[in-house]
C-alpha cells in the first residue's frame, strides 16, 4: 500500500490529488477532459508535466502508469481514431499493460476516466507504450451519432 501511495504522488503539488480508499475501491467520478489529457496539470519531481494513471487489467492486474500528453490521431476513409499514449511508471516497475488487458478502463487518482485500453507496442511479452482511446473523445462520438441517448455519468 505504501509503495502504491508514493507512486501516485509524483511531486509536492500532487500530494492532495490521490487519497487511498480505505475499502480499496476507487470510485469512478467524471471524465478527464481533452485539455488535461493533452497538457497534464501535475508536475513531477523533475518539473515535467505528467498524469499518473491506474488500470486493472486481466493480463497484469492493477498497475500505475504515466501519461505526458502525447496523442495520436488517424482520420481514414472509413475509420477515425484517436489514441492516448501511456508509459510505464518507470523502468523498474514493469509494463503498464500486456496482452489480455485490452478493454480496461484507465483512470487518474481522483477516479476520473481517461480512456479505454486498446493495445500496446513493445518487444516480447512487455509493452513499452500502451494506447487508449480517450474517453471524452469516445463520448463525443456516441453523442454525435445518438443525440437522444442517455450517457451515464460516473459518480462517487
Amino acid at each position: 500500500m505504501y509503495e502504491f501511495i508514493s507512486r501516485m504522488h509524483p511531486g509536492p503539488e500532487a500530494l492532495t490529488s490521490f487519497k487511498y480508499p480505505y475499502d480499496r475501491l476507487l470510485r469512478l467520478q467524471g471524465v478527464i477532459e481533452e485539455e488535461e489529457l493533452r497538457r497534464p496539470q501535475v508536475l513531477n519531481r523533475h518539473g515535467e508535466r505528467w498524469l499518473n494513471v491506474i488500470k486493472n487489467g486481466f493480463g497484469t492486474g492493477v498497475t500505475i502508469g504515466r501519461a505526458n500528453g502525447a496523442m495520436s490521431f488517424r482520420d481514414g476513409t472509413h475509420r477515425t481514431s484517436m489514441e492516448w499514449a501511456i508509459l510505464a511508471y518507470n523502468h523498474k516497475a514493469g509494463a503498464f499493460s500486456s496482452p489480455g488487458d485490452s478493454g480496461a478502463i484507465i483512470v487518474d487518482g481522483m477516479g476520473r476516466i481517461g480512456g479505454l485500453l486498446t493495445g500496446g507496442t513493445g518487444q516480447g511479452e512487455h509493452t513499452d507504450i500502451t494506447y487508449a482511446t480517450p474517453f471524452y473523445w469516445g463520448l463525443q462520438r456516441i453523442q454525435a451519432s445518438f443525440p437522444d441517448a442517455y450517457v451515464y455519468s460516473p459518480a462517487a
